[in-house]
C-alpha cells in the first residue's frame, strides 16, 4: 500500500513552508497576504495529487473546518457538562461539531489545548478562562478568531462574555441564611479566579451585618477525599458555625459527606449551594441552591458564536458582556430544623 503523504511531504514537494501550505489549505491565503501565484500553485498541486488531510478535508473548498472548540476547567463539573450539552445540540443543527476539552484548571494544559484546537483550524472558540490565560486569549483576538468567553471574564480584554451575576447570587444566598436565623455562616470555596465574585458577595453581606467571616479557600488540585477531609477539619475547628454556604455543587457534595461523619449538631446546620444539582431535590433535607440559567447561557453562547463565524471581521458585534441573573431555589436545608 502506498504511503499517504503528510503535510510536511507536500510542503517539501512544493518548496513552501508548512505554515504557508496550512494557510492556503484553510482558505486563509489572501488573509495572510500570500501571493496569488503561490496560492494557485498550491491549489493546483493539491488537486493533482488528491491530497486531503482528514481534519481539514472539508475546509479545502470552504475555508472552514465546521468544528468549534470548547475549553472548560473540569468537564466533570455538572455545570460545564450541562452547558456543553446545550451548546452541542444547537451547533449540530447548524452543521458544526463541538470538540470539548478540559484544562483541569491547569494553565499550561489550557494553553496546550487552545494551541491544538487552533492548529486544527476550529472555526470558533468557547472558553471558560483561568488566571494567566489572558495573553493567549489576547493573541486569539488579535488574529480575529471568533470567540465567546463564559463563566468568568477579564474586563481588560475586548471579548464577548456570557456570565451570571455571581456576586449578587452569593449575596442573596448569604442573606437568605441570615433571614432564617443563622448568624455564624461559613463559606467554602476554591482558589480559582472564577470564584472571586462569589467570595465578594458573601463577604459583602457578612460585613453589612457586622458578622464574623469564616472562609475556607481550598486548592483546586485537591481530589474529592482531600476536600472532604479539609472541610471536616474546618467544621471541627470552627465549632461556632451554624450554617455553611458552598461555592460549587462539587464542594457541596464533599461537604455533605463531611457532615455525615460528624456528630448530631452538624445535622442541623443550614446549607446552601451555589449551583443546583439533580440530587438536591432527592436528598433529605433538600438542598437550597443558587441556580444558573444553563439553557439561556448555552443558547446565548452558541448563537453569538455562530453569528461571529458567519460575519466578516469588520462587521462583527462590538465586545460586550451579557450578565444573567440567578435564582435562589429554596429547599429545607436553609431552614432551622
Amino acid at each position: 500500500m502506498k504511503k499517504k503523504r503528510s503535510i510536511y511531504d507536500v510542503a517539501n514537494e512544493l518548496q513552501v513552508s508548512v505554515t504557508t501550505l496550512s494557510f492556503v489549505l484553510n482558505g486563509k491565503g489572501q488573509e495572510k497576504r500570500i501571493s496569488k501565484e503561490v496560492i494557485h500553485k498550491i491549489e493546483t498541486y493539491i488537486k493533482e495529487i488528491g491530497y486531503q488531510p482528514n481534519h481539514l478535508g472539508r475546509s479545502l473548498s470552504t475555508g472552514k473546518s465546521k468544528t468549534i472548540g470548547m475549553i472548560v476547567g473540569d468537564i466533570n463539573n455538572p455545570f460545564f457538562s450541562e452547558v456543553a450539552s446545550g451548546i452541542e445540540k444547537i451547533a449540530l443543527q447548524a452543521g458544526y461539531t463541538l470538540i470539548v476539552a478540559s484544562s483541569n484548571n491547569e494553565l499550561n494544559q489550557m494553553k496546550s489545548v487552545i494551541k491544538l484546537l487552533n492548529d486544527r483550524n476550529v472555526d470558533g472558540f468557547i472558553i471558560s478562562p483561568i488566571t494567566g490565560i489572558e495573553d493567549t486569549i489576547a493573541d486569539l483576538r488579535s488574529d480575529n478568531r471568533p470567540m465567546v468567553i463564559f463563566n468568568c471574564h477579564f474586563p481588560e480584554l475586548d471579548t464577548f462574555n456570557v456570565v451570571v451575576d455571581n456576586k449578587q447570587g452569593a449575596f442573596e444566598a448569604t442573606r437568605h441564611l441570615y433571614e432564617n436565623g443563622f448568624r455564624n455562616i461559613g463559606f467554602i470555596t476554591l482558589d480559582l479566579y472564577s470564584q472571586n465574585e462569589r467570595i465578594e458577595g458573601y463577604s459583602s453581606f457578612i460585613e453589612s451585618r457586622h458578622l464574623n467571616k469564616h472562609i475556607l479557600k481550598l486548592p483546586y488540585k485537591l481530589d474529592y477525599e482531600q476536600i472532604t477531609h479539609e472541610i471536616t477539619q474546618f467544621l471541627t475547628t470552627n465549632q461556632e458555625l451554624d450554617s455553611v454556604f458552598f461555592s460549587t455543587n462539587f464542594l457541596t457534595l464533599s461537604g455533605l459527606k463531611a457532615l455525615s461523619h460528624l456528630d448530631g449538631k452538624y445535622a442541623k446546620m443550614g446549607i446552601v449551594s451555589f449551583d443546583d444539582h439533580l440530587l438536591y431535590d432527592v436528598l433529605n433535607p433538600g438542598i437550597t441552591a443558587i441556580k444558573q440559567p444553563v439553557k439561556q447561557i448555552s443558547s446565548t453562547i452558541i448563537h453569538h458564536l455562530l453569528n461571529m463565524m458567519d460575519t466578516s471581521d469588520d462587521k462583527r458585534t462590538e465586545p460586550q458582556t451579557i450578565v444573567f441573573p440567578v435564582d435562589l431555589i429554596v429547599r429545607t436545608s436553609s431552614f432551622r430544623r
